[in-house]
């Protein structure tokens, strides 16, 4: 069970905003939080806090970079086309099974991918039929090398559907 820290400040709310608006544009980052939202912060791990909005899991944070969870972005996809957002890596089916395994993205099941994404950056891995999100994870070449590349690593997974954050923020 996560044990819940204490309440982030309306300056670490508008933070996070900020950094939100900054990756995905202000409308998005409306979608995901707000200034008026109780956020608190819940030590998963040593290197890893999941940050609940009103209640709900909606950000892993890791050395001071946050990024939405999997299971916030799987909410939105219900009534966004996340294969069009910025930060995108969409993979093709049969990538699908490894990455719900937690293996990290390898180039050849790329299709698509947001050629801004830089080498470190936060990424997200969406399948290419429904846009559905399987994992987030850290960039290891940029978006223009994943689209061309036809080997190697290119996102190192660090939460996925399926794995223990999922499970603790998803219930069974």
């Amino acid at each position: 069970m996560l044990k819940i820290k204490h309440p982030l400040s309306k300056k670490e709310i508008k933070e996070i905003i900020r950094e939100m608006s900054s990756i995905f544009g202000e409308e998005v980052a409306k979608k995901l939080i707000s200034k008026k939202d109780n956020v608190q912060l819940a030590e998963f791990d040593k290197t890893t806090q999941i940050l609940f909005v009103n209640g709900k899991p909606m950000f892993i944070k890791r050395q001071n970079l946050v990024f939405p969870l999997v299971i916030a972005l799987y909410e939105l996809s219900n009534e966004e086309d996340l294969r069009k957002w910025k930060r995108r890596v969409v993979v093709d089916e049969g990538a699908v099974p490894f990455i719900l395994k937690g293996a990290d993205v390898m180039a050849p099941g790329i299709v698509d991918a947001d050629e801004d994404i830089k080498e470190g950056d936060f990424v997200f891995v969406v399948e290419e039929n429904y846009g559905r999100p399987l994992a987030i994870g850290i960039a290891l070449m940029s978006g223009r090398d994943m689209k061309e590349k036809n080997r190697g690593k290119a996102v190192k997974v660090i939460h996925h559907a399926k794995d223990k954050i999922w499970e603790l923020t998803v219930g069974p």
